[in-house]
């Protein structure tokens, strides 16, 4: 090995050491934050906690609710007695239960009377690796709902709303109280659209709700289920990701590890996200509170789960004869050009890489992937052009670090003449002098030989990164392989 190779291995390496050392500055530092965080965080819980306390002890009422709450099933068998002063509340606890789908090009969405949610999402463009239909939600596979402290709480999951209306694009499920009021919940399923809007709206209750409750919770859990071949490779890449308004990137939990997170920071949107596919919900005005949890099931769970992710949030409401939280959700596949096309930072979710990585996949191989899509149908074909037009592109640097290293065999014998003239240590200020005039006299560059590989690193990364989270290769077969996006 000559001495320009050595040299430039030695600057990788240096390089590589810096990049690491850096790293690890950056990852200590984001722990302190994340610890003064977390402190500050626990001194605001437990000031919460003092004021909480307070309030309860001087509204009893309210603190049996939120008791109630917390300990009562999720479902109320129709021989339950009657546990809420409202007539219309018991009655709505046992009727039956209802299903009602809406659909367009991109969705089908069941939903159930009970608390008025979605009961199934089934996403029609794409299907699971075995070819069946793909679910991001399966049915009874979801829980979302509210409590709200009127001053009962009121857990919506526990009644059967009424299906007022519904037509191809809208259902309205309302839920009766006995002063005339109602809590009402529309949805509204875009046209060719994965957008699924929805209303809350609390009619007549501004006088049932105590001065002091200004917020209501959000609860939204899910069993995601599996739609990858590859087990490992699904839950390397699927994880649970929070966003605070006009933050540069969400933060995430999961990748494969348990894991739970809560913040009394403003979020605007979470996303359960699959390798692929995302189920994401976003507040238009913001949740004052999240708590999150993911939990990956096992590798052959009989019920085909890949995980579940919970988010419990709160959402600030103002008093009126109508208040109204409005909120989005997303059901559908991890399209970078298709999240981006929402406004809210929704391609984020997508793993491009940090921020030299992401800059290169961003600006060099996603437009370079949409051009030969363009005209070319085949993705292996696609990948094969993206890794000779990178080669092309170094080609002038791989040319001069060729050259460089051809004319270092040339002037080795001029080399050996140095070191021989030049035997001693303390003449190594001499010798290293006469190399670098031989160098210049020959045109040669000691960083000539590693130019290249440092220039190839970032934009072979960015493409290692970008293919795995690419839904474009998903499924798509070339040769013997059958998921390019599983290699």
């Amino acid at each position: 090995m000559d001495k320009n190779s050595i040299i430039g291995f030695v600057l990788i390496a240096l390089v590589m050491m810096g990049f690491f050392g850096y790293q690890s500055h950056q990852i200590k530092k984001q722990q302190a934050a994340q610890a003064q965080l977390d402190s500050i965080a626990a001194v605001q819980a437990r000031e919460q906690f003092v004021q909480d306390s307070i309030f309860l002890a001087e509204h009893p009422e309210i603190a049996a609710a939120r008791e109630q709450a917390q300990t009562a099933p999720a479902a109320v068998p129709a021989t339950a007695q009657a546990v809420y002063s409202d007539p219309l509340l018991n009655a709505a606890v046992s009727s039956a239960e209802e299903f009602v789908t809406l659909e367009n090009e991109k969705l089908e969405i069941t939903f159930t009377s009970r608390g008025g949610q979605p009961w199934s999402v089934r996403v029609k463009d794409y299907t699971n690796y075995d070819k069946t239909d793909l679910y991001i939600i399966r049915e009874g596979g979801s829980d979302f709902g509210y409590v709200i402290y009127a001053p009962t709480a009121i857990d919506t999951r526990k009644f059967n709303f009424g299906i007022e209306k519904t037509d191809d694009a809208t259902v309205v499920m309302s839920l009766p109280l006995s002063n005339g009021g109602c809590i009402q919940q529309t949805y509204t399923l875009l046209p060719d659209s994965y957008s699924l809007n929805q209303t809350l709206a609390l009619v007549g209750m501004d006088g049932l709700i105590p001065a002091n409750v200004q917020s209501i919770d959000v609860d939204f859990e899910a069993d995601i289920p599996r739609m990858e071949k590859g087990y490992k490779g699904e839950t390397q890449y699927s994880r649970l990701n929070y966003y605070f308004p006009d933050d540069k990137k969400p933060e995430s939990i999961g990748n494969g590890r348990n894991n739970s997170k809560r913040f009394d920071n403003r979020i605007e949107w979470f996303a359960f996200q699959q390798q692929f596919f995302s189920a994401i919900l976003r507040a238009p005005n913001n949740f004052s509170y999240g708590e999150f949890s993911i939990n990956f099931a096992p590798k052959d769970n009989a019920e085909g789960k890949l995980m579940h992710c919970g988010a419990q949030m709160r959402a600030d409401i103002s008093k009126s004869p109508r208040i109204e939280v409005p909120l989005e959700f997303y059901f559908g596949p991890n399209d970078y050009k298709g999240l981006k096309a929402y406004g809210h930072s929704y391609e984020k979710v997508i793993p491009l890489g940090g921020k030299i990585i992401g800059y290169f996949t961003k600006w060099v191989i996603i437009p370079l992937f949409d051009w030969l899509h363009k005209g070319i149908s085949n993705f292996g074909i696609i990948i094969l052009l993206m890794t000779i037009f990178i080669k092309i592109v170094v080609l002038p640097f791989a040319y001069k670090s060729y050259s460089s290293s051809a004319k270092m065999q040339a002037l080795k014998p001029f080399m050996d003449k140095i070191n021989a003239k030049y035997p001693k240590q303390e003449d190594a200020m001499k010798k290293q002098q006469e190399t670098m005039d031989l160098y210049k006299k020959a045109g040669i560059s000691p960083m000539g030989g590693c130019l290249p590989m440092l220039l190839q690193m970032p934009i072979l990364w960015a493409m290692f990164r970008f293919f795995p989270a690419s839904i474009e290769l998903r499924q798509q077969p070339f040769l013997w392989a059958k998921d390019l996006s599983a290699y």
